[in-house]
């Protein structure tokens, strides 16, 4: 499937991807790699071009990474508490890897990654390599890609976006880097094709607002793996708020790769207070974490109620921080506009997540992911008007 840029302003299909960098767990146990979205992007933009995304080299400033990519691409990510000698020496040896899987690149040299400030170097250095990817294009194409940065306030991710013509099919897609300044968050506000702040006159000019989109997002381990016998494809869109339109190119276009999938009909549904909820009982087990903790007399005690405070920190806090409550229920956990989109998920089973605790992106699983995107925009041609009325 042959894959150009586009002569054309604006797609009549189009597709979303995001990194959520540090935004490794979640509540109710669930964990993940939240890169496979960017990944499918930059995979589809280095196959437009065909220039490389390998890293040139590291610069430190103080408690600044900048990493330096060999097509001139630049990037940096901001550790709160500085970057130790040791931690630049683990960095040193990304140098000549190829930038597209951004979390497992980290996995493969810090062993585990956590947001909510818990690890802040390893955040810090997914954000370097995510920014600097995607400004690669603007630098080497800067008449075929547009880009901001996110105006979320304390965050700095990157996102771009392009038309491409995939099997002839013109595609608005768009690539977006959710980035908390210190390696704190996760704050993903401008997730998805979430059409907020500075995100809204990409979306916009790119037609996102109101094309049928394919929303690719994260690998997953969670109560979804429960019972399942191989590592499956879920499809998630609710059919009132969102694209069942898209709902269905992905699962015949799973259908056609033959790779397995599963549809979550109300994985997506909006409702109110949820987040608001979540934050909430989040808070309420710190709080009582805390009254624990000022009545502790022994160390044992301290330990213990300390150990429990970090779990929740580090784990369930990445469930609430990512999203603010009242956009939450008008774009849903992956930061989508009504009626235009449906997401696509890679949940694991719960014997790769024994064996995996924190789940990453192969060469395998991302040419699948591509595959899907690709054969998806196909099928939803087929059907694009019936898609995009749905939509208006």
């Amino acid at each position: 499937m042959k894959i150009n840029l586009s002569d054309k302003k604006k797609g009549i299909v189009a597709i979303a991807g995001h990194v959520g960098c540090g935004h490794c767990h979640s509540l109710n146990n669930q964990v993940q790699d939240d890169s496979p979205g960017l990944s499918v992007v930059l995979s589809l933009f280095k196959e437009a071009t065909g220039i490389s995304l390998k890293v040139k080299e590291f610069i430190f400033e103080d408690n600044k990474v900048v990493a330096i990519l060999e097509n001139g691409g630049t990037g940096y990510g901001i550790a709160r508490r500085g970057i130790t000698k040791h931690e630049k020496n683990m960095i040193n040896r990304i140098v000549g890897k190829e930038v597209i899987n951004t979390h497992t690149i980290v996995l493969e040299e810090f062993g585990r990654i956590y947001g909510q400030g818990v690890t802040e170097t390893p955040v810090a250095v997914q954000t370097a390599l995510a920014n600097a990817a995607l400004n690669s294009f603007l630098v080497n194409y800067p008449e075929k890609f547009i880009g901001t940065v996110e105006t979320v306030p304390g965050n700095y991710g990157n996102i771009v976006g392009t038309v491409l013509d995939i099997d002839g099919i013109p595609t608005s897609v768009l690539g977006t880097v959710n980035a908390t300044v210190g390696g704190l968050g996760p704050n993903e506000d401008l997730e998805g094709n979430s059409p907020n702040y500075s995100k809204k006159e990409i979306i916009e000019k790119l037609g996102m607002d109101k094309l049928p989109t394919i929303v690719v997002e994260a690998m997953i381990s969670s109560g979804f793996s429960k019972g399942l016998a191989e590592n499956t494809y879920f499809v998630r869109g609710d059919e009132e708020d969102d694209n069942p339109y898209v709902v269905e190119a992905i699962k015949n276009a799973c259908s056609t790769l033959t790779l397995p999938i599963r549809h979550h009909l109300t994985g997506m549904k909006r409702t109110k207070d949820a987040l608001r909820t979540n934050t909430k009982n989040v808070g309420e087990k710190i709080k009582s974490l805390g009254e624990a903790l000022s009545k502790a007399e022994t160390s044992e005690e301290k330990v213990n109620i300390i150990g429990e405070i970090a779990l929740v920190v580090s784990q369930d806090c990445g469930g609430i921080s990512f999203m603010s409550n009242e956009l939450h229920e008008e774009i849903g956990g992956a930061g989508m506009i009504k009626k235009t989109s449906a997401v696509i998920n890679l949940v694991v089973t719960e014997e790769y997540a024994k064996e995996n605790p924190i789940p990453f992106l192969t060469e395998k699983e991302l040419q699948e992911y591509v595959a899907i995107t690709k054969e998806t925009v196909k099928e939803i041609a087929k059907k694009v008007e019936a898609a995009t009325n749905h939509i208006i």
